[in-house]
């Protein structure tokens, strides 16, 4: 029995570590937490992958009959507006297929971001059974925001198509372009914030938009880093397809089933926690403050005077 409770609650704790070896910055805690729960977040991606599989069934088979097209095409030697045509077709059609793939993964991603959110604060968290239990305490909310998600690639596709089509007799018809690119960049920063946000305060879905919008406004720089270093590979995969690199794409095919989904949720769980430390932990009594961080000390102060100190002792320049 020892061996199944510690596969379903995870292991129980680590050795105890004093406040001096606590990290200074979230940085250094990022790291430190990858180092300790590294093959932890291999099972944590698995559990998504059971999620996420009919998302990656559904992209390759569109991607298998793209590439198809495109060959046969080359090899025809058919028009280029007609090879567009036909990949704007497969493309609409792979984007409505994401609307219910899409759409059930949100209880997954709640029980997720409740074990980064743990993880990336240094707290334990019994992998399985804490997954489960956001998973089921979440799941409305998860669900809710998961289906506004998986339309949102659409209604992008939908609107850049209709107004770009009229904005090549009328340039007013950029306006609402680049409207609609401003909103669907604005909904990818909140949802870095959102499935945090759920699962750490009691908040009401429009409640919970409302602050994942104002608080993605208020870290706008934050949370485009966040979103780029979660986009890297999805870059380096759509240039290897562009190029057709069969051993990149097999790499990054097999970064996303046994690492991807779990390493993007913990970067998220980490800039979302430095995010609600900022703006909403203060404001709420008990609540602390830099969870998994050293707390500040006055040797903290000290060490920085002496440096201060040091370098008013280097010699200056001469005017």
């Amino acid at each position: 029995m020892g061996f199944f409770d510690w596969y379903y609650y995870g292991k129980a704790g680590k050795r105890d570590y004093s406040e001096q070896d606590m990290p200074r910055n979230r940085v250094s805690l990022f790291f430190l937490v990858l180092k300790d729960h590294f093959f932890d977040l291999i099972k944590v991606n698995l559990l998504q992958l059971v999620f996420w599989l009919p998302f990656l069934i559904w992209t390759y088979i569109n991607v298998a009959a793209l590439m198809t097209v495109g060959s046969q095409a080359y090899e025809t030697d058919g028009s280029a507006q007609q090879m567009l045509s036909t990949m704007n077709s497969y493309l609409f059609m792979w984007l409505i297929g994401l609307i219910p793939c899409v759409a059930i993964t949100g209880p997954s991603s709640a029980g997720a971001a409740y074990v980064m959110r743990n993880w990336a604060r240094d707290q334990h968290a019994f992998l399985f059974s804490d997954f489960k239990d956001a998973f089921k305490s979440n799941w409305k909310q998860a669900v809710a925001t998961s289906a506004l998600t998986s339309v949102v690639p659409v209604l992008f596709y939908t609107a850049v198509s209709f107004y770009g089509s009229m904005a090549s007799s009328n340039i007013v018809m950029f306006l609402p372009m680049i409207l609609v690119f401003s909103m669907t960049l604005m909904w990818a920063l909140m949802l870095p914030l959102l499935y945090p946000l759920m699962i750490g305060y009691e908040l009401k879905l429009s409640a919970l938009i409302k602050n994942a919008f104002l608080m993605a406004a208020a870290s706008l720089p934050r949370m485009l880093l966040a979103r780029l270093i979660t986009f890297i590979p999805v870059a380096i995969l759509l240039a290897s397809l562009f190029v057709g690199n069969g051993v990149v794409i097999l790499v990054i095919s097999l970064y996303y089933i046994f690492f991807g989904f779990a390493f993007s949720k913990l970067v998220y769980a980490s800039f979302a926690n430095g995010v609600f430390d900022q703006y909403i932990n203060p404001h709420i009594k008990g609540a602390q403050v830099g969870m998994g961080l050293r707390p500040h000390m006055e040797e903290d102060d000290l060490l920085d005077d002496d440096d201060e100190d040091e370098e008013d002792d280097l010699p200056g320049e001469e005017a």
